[in-house]
């Protein structure tokens, strides 16, 4: 009986220590909610911030990609029409035989038929390759076309170069300009 009884104390005591402590309901406080989605949105800004700079080193990324595409085709198509722009001693001609084009200079207006196939007159070529660009590049104006898309020659080293633009907002392009379009410029020797 001394058993039971020593159970019977144990278990009174247990449940007196129980009452005695206070019962409190533990939670999160309304404060600590506010400051977990203050810091929430914060990282939520910071990944929106890296999100539009990653678009924007896309785009342009995409439009150096084109860029290059175009002068390299027009390199090619002077490559392939070495008799028109070569001298005979294996020289460019200073006109690079009628592919030359100098910043301000328009492009000759050319229509489907003059581009499918290709037009022998290099000045034919020279219009397709700016619709060329106008295709993959939308957004390219024939006043960038006019300004900024150049054809030319360095006679000392030999050296031809294409210079290709795209417009951009001001002060956008990665380069470091601060223009209103980037350039690529690709140079070659035939």
């Amino acid at each position: 009986m001394k058993l039971a009884s020593v159970h019977l104390c144990h278990g009174s005591s247990m449940n007196i220590l129980r009452s005695r402590s206070p019962s409190r309901q533990t939670g999160v406080s309304l404060v600590e909610v506010l400051i977990a989605v203050l810091m929430v949105s914060i990282g939520l800004l910071g990944a929106a911030g890296m999100h539009v700079r990653a678009i924007q080193f896309t785009t342009d990324t995409e439009r150096r990609q084109m860029a290059s595409m175009v002068a390299s085709e027009l390199m090619e198509t002077m490559r392939g029409d070495t008799l028109t722009v070569l001298q005979a001693n294996g020289t460019p001609k200073a006109d690079l035989g009628g592919y030359a084009k100098a910043s301000g200079t328009e492009l000759e207006v050319v229509t489907g038929e003059d581009c499918q196939p290709l037009a022998a007159a290099p000045a034919k070529r020279l219009g397709c390759w700016g619709a060329r660009a106008k295709q993959l590049m939308p957004e390219l104006g024939d006043g960038l076309i006019k300004s900024s898309f150049v054809v030319g020659l360095d006679a000392t080293a030999g050296v031809i170069s294409v210079t290709v633009a795209w417009p951009v907002m001001k002060g956008q392009c990665l380069d470091g300009a601060d223009n209103d379009h980037c350039s690529y410029k690709l140079q070659s020797r035939l």
